[in-house]
């Protein structure tokens, strides 16, 4: 901790009128930060509580149900599956419920040969995946199949009468390339798609040879003259582009049919055409290879990528393998069965494409956010958003729509189109909208709400989320379906005003199920049928904990809905397909997670059936985990469920040992509550403070939840000696529409106005904080209001630390920018007074104010934000100093990084603040 020595200066020493003059603090050297670093990864490990994630139920033949789920094991630090067994019961139950490994311990799975692909790792970037091990899994509940991606490789493991756990994974031969967004077939779950080399590939055990679906790219192999570059490969299938899956968390981009009345296997798959794209490149995250990466990113303001849905069929056809190689390439021979039966081929591949494509149909169409089936499976849906992100509509595409034969250059020849045959008999139906929303003040908030229920005629009902009263809420929607003849009316008859080839929403009734000033979290809900009920995570009680509640499809409501969780706390929440079972994690900002799995009784209420402990301590597990710095949109609040990171346990304190930190609320001038975190240092008095901020929209950084070692380095700053203040300012998630809009076109003014105004109010109610001794500190969006921060209020802050920030908003990519910005075109004065650069004059001209962090392969915050405000600094002669990370991204994932960065951090703290 700091000793402060008073420091007298008299009038010839130098100080200016009106300069801060610093108090004589003890100094440390950069050894003594560096090991306090390593002492406190140490002591502060016990804030490494793992929780259950990604879970899954399956109900057994004997009566009890298995829920699986992914957490490292016991003195491991490896994520992988484990499992338990429940025995549902009328009574209350809270006995530990004993967990296992699902997969054998001593398969290799390739985890520790760090074989991880450039694709993979980009993926994990825009997931915000903080995973070491498995990442994710897929189960199919009736076969007992569970297929999970590690490593570049895919495994399936086959759980049945003849095999329990742990089960021994088997590789899948998936022709090359690391598989991405694997997903199996619903019909045929020995059936794999998944995307590689820019296209869609289907893989299996019983099939004879892994098999390419699409033929969108051209292949990433060298040229044996000019060698490969993206510039010649503009398309692929099944891979969404950058700001789909950046910007609206949208990272597949196939979907398998779900039923069919035959023997035709379909996928409707996603096509991106990035030819328009400017592509950028950058130094290689392989730090020492010298080599660069190529990305294609779309800058605010330039073309994005152009997406069309296509689809491709194909059958399967039995075949004896010919060869003893043969059996080995598919695993067959350790599979008598499999051998038995034969192999089987892939044959009949189709594609098609829709009769009138969507930017004929929808021209205003710009982002493809959401694609999906019917249940049924005879109709595909979309949500489609248009450029400015204020007009979204949910269309109904039948299937009879993909009657267009496609084909592809570079498809062998015996593939291209021709002999096909009609997807279904004439006659066709119209592509039709079900909703249509617009937003003109503000933005639409892409969501993954839409649940239809059985069919009833030519109606069709569906539960939907919406933001037109001002928050999100569940509407029980019934629209008309038409049958109408596509073909039987020209193109011409169908236009409407806007030229929209398709038919207009035919909504017969559009009924709310809640309402309120709170909102309904955007992700899942679960519905029972025969009890006529919805379950669903919101925010009524306070906009700072998320709770589990119950309504009614039927009348009464929105007034009826029930709370099933527990006030004071903050709940994880998963529930079966039949809703009788859940399994929820609960905390609050002072107790660590406890997961529980509780029965849901009728009428609804929770009855508990034991609890899934948290492993005990072990000793001596050296983290190799995501070790990241704060940055990401999925913030520091409950946006991401899962606590990953694994910390050296040598000599750790108690959680009863370190002080949890404390919420407090206020009144804005503005008349609006703000809510802001402290972490209050030891000492006494007036410390020095770090204002942490992201402030940015999308996340939400104050809830009554615990966070862990996501918070590690608040933890970290508060045991140096410094307090340390988090607000969620206007602009951050989960407080309505109004709440969020205020920063619309003046990002950077209205957030920082509130940061401020809540620091000062700190100040003056704890009185625990030195305003002369303030830092604001902040990554990625935090790291642009850290920026900002020090320029318009020098008085206010009186050092920065920037972490990867955005300083000219024309450099970052359309989709994000425009949302809250609009085009540069459209609002060219909005940006430049949203540019750190055109603030850079304003920076102070004193020394040891200004610190600037980011890896140099960062491909989403660009390295060339840091150096054009470098540039413009030494134009104006501004000292500042920065500290750039080879072969880190936007994360900073190496843990000698991480390291790096928190001593960076604590030693520029400790010499000038």
């Amino acid at each position: 901790m700091e000793i402060d020595i008073m420091e007298v200066r008299g009038a010839g020493d130098g100080a200016a009128s009106g300069e801060y003059v610093r108090p004589l603090t003890k100094r440390y050297s950069w050894a003594e930060v560096r090991q306090a670093v390593h002492d406190l990864r140490k002591e502060l490990s016990c804030l490494s509580t793992m929780v259950p994630i990604a879970i899954s139920f399956r109900k057994l033949g004997n009566g009890k149900t298995r829920i699986y789920f992914l957490r490292n094991p016991q003195n491991g630090w490896e994520i992988t599956l484990l499992y338990t067994d429940v025995t549902p019961s009328q009574q209350t139950n809270n006995s530990r419920l004993d967990w296992k490994p699902l997969i054998e311990s001593n398969v290799a799975l390739g985890v520790t040969s760090g074989k991880w692909s450039r694709e993979e790792q980009l993926l994990w970037e825009r997931q915000r995946v903080a995973a070491w091990g498995i990442a994710s899994y897929e189960l199919h509940p009736s076969s007992g199949r569970i297929m999970f991606p590690c490593a570049s490789s895919l495994f399936v493991a086959d759980e049945g009468i003849s095999q329990s756990p742990p089960l021994v994974p088997r590789s899948l031969n998936t022709g090359g390339g690391a598989p991405l967004t694997p997903a199996m077939c619903p019909r045929a779950p020995e059936l794999v798609a998944h995307a590689a080399r820019g296209d869609i590939w289907l893989a299996g055990g019983q099939l004879r040879r892994p098999t390419r679906l699409t033929y969108a790219c051209r292949g990433h192999e060298p040229d044996s003259i000019s060698g490969y570059r993206l510039a010649d490969d503009p398309r692929q299938a099944g891979v969404p582009c950058y700001v789909t899956q950046e910007e609206f968390s949208r990272y597949t981009g196939f979907w398998w049919q779900p039923k069919a009345d035959d023997d035709v296997f379909r996928i409707v798959y996603e096509e991106v055409d990035e030819s328009e794209v400017k592509i950028f490149s950058f130094p290689s995250s392989q730090s020492s290879s010298g080599e660069v990466e190529e990305f294609r990113f779309p800058r605010a303001g330039t073309p994005n990528a152009k997406s069309s849905l296509k689809m491709v069929t194909f059958r399967l056809q039995k075949t004896a393998p010919t060869t003893v190689l043969d059996y080995y390439q598919e695993g067959a021979a350790e599979h008598s069965g499999e051998v038995t039966n034969g192999c089987m081929e892939v044959t009949d591949i189709r594609w098609y494409e829709l009769r009138h494509p969507l930017k004929d149909s929808f021209p205003w169409f710009e982002y493809l956010a959401r694609v999906g089936w019917t249940p049924d499976g005879n109709y595909v849906w979309a949500q489609l958003l248009d450029r400015r992100q204020q007009r979204l509509e949910l269309v109904l595409l039948p299937l009879s729509q993909f009657s267009a034969p496609a084909g592809y250059t570079h498809a062998p020849h015996y593939m291209q189109a021709g002999g096909y045959e009609a997807q279904v008999e004439q006659p066709t139906q119209d592509i039709q909208v079900l909703i249509s929303e617009t937003a003109p003040d503000a933005w639409i908030n892409v969501h993954d709400i839409l649940h239809f229920l059985p069919r009833a005629g030519h109606e069709m009902s569906f539960i939907w989320a919406s933001e037109e009263s001002g928050h999100l809420h569940l509407y029980l929607v019934t629209c008309a379906i038409h049958t109408k003849n596509v073909h039987s009316r020209s193109v011409i008859d169908m236009i409407t005003d806007d030229e929209s080839v398709a038919v207009g929403p035919n909504i017969i009734s559009k009924e709310p199920i809640t309402a309120g000033e709170w909102e309904v979290m955007a992700r899942k809900i679960w519905v029972d049928l025969p009890r006529q009920l919805v379950y669903f995570v919101a925010l009524r009680e306070t906009p700072l904990e998320r709770h589990l509640y119950a309504a009614p499809l039927c009348p009464p409501r929105p007034h009826a809905v029930l709370l099933l969780t527990t006030v004071g706390h903050s709940c994880a929440v998963d529930i079966d397909d039949d809703c009788t079972m859940a399994v929820i994690t609960s905390s609050n900002i002072s107790s660590v997670p406890v997961t529980r799995v509780y029965r849901i009784a009728s009428p609804p209420r929770l009855l508990v059936q034991g609890t899934i402990t948290d492993r005990p301590p072990s000793e001596s597990l050296e983290t190799r985990s995501f070790n990241g710095s704060w940055d990401s949109r999925s913030g520091d609040g409950d946006d991401t469920d899962s606590e990953t990171g694994i910390l050296v346990r040598e000599r750790s304190l108690s959680i009863s040992e370190i002080p949890p930190p404390q919420i407090l609320e206020t009144r804005l001038s503005c008349g609006l509550t703000a809510y802001c975190t402290l972490w209050r240092c030891a000492r006494a008095g007036r410390s020095p403070t770090v204002l942490h901020v992201y402030g940015g929209p999308e996340v939400q950084t104050v809830t009554n939840s615990y966070k862990g070692i996501r918070q590690l380095r608040m933890h970290m700053l508060a045991a140096r000696g410094f307090n340390v203040v988090a607000v969620d300012s206007r602009g951050s998630k989960h407080r309505g529409r109004a709440w969020e809009a205020a920063i619309k076109g003046k990002l950077g003014q209205i957030e920082l106005d509130d940061q401020v105004e809540v620091l000062q109010w700190l100040a003056k109610e704890t009185g625990c904080i030195d305003m002369e001794r303030v830092a604001i500190h902040g990554w990625s969006y935090g790291g642009y209001l850290s920026l900002l921060g020090l320029a318009t209020r020098p008085n206010v802050f009186r050092v920065c630390v920037a972490g990867a920030p955005v300083t000219c908003w024309r450099l970052y990519d359309t989709a994000y920018t425009e949302r809250y910005m609009g085009a540069p075109a459209r609002a060219p004065h909005a940006y430049t007074r949203a540019s750190v650069l055109a603030h850079a004059p304003f920076f102070p001209d004193q020394e040891g104010r200004l610190l600037i962090i980011h890896g140099l392969a960062d491909e989403n915050v660009h390295f060339c934000h840091t150096a054009a405000l470098t540039a413009e600094l030494v134009r104006l002669g501004k000292p500042h100093r920065v500290q750039v990370y080879p072969g880190e991204r936007h994360s900073l994932r190496a843990m000698h990084a991480a390291k790096h960065y928190e001593a960076t951090l604590l030693h520029f703290l400790h010499e000038n603040l």
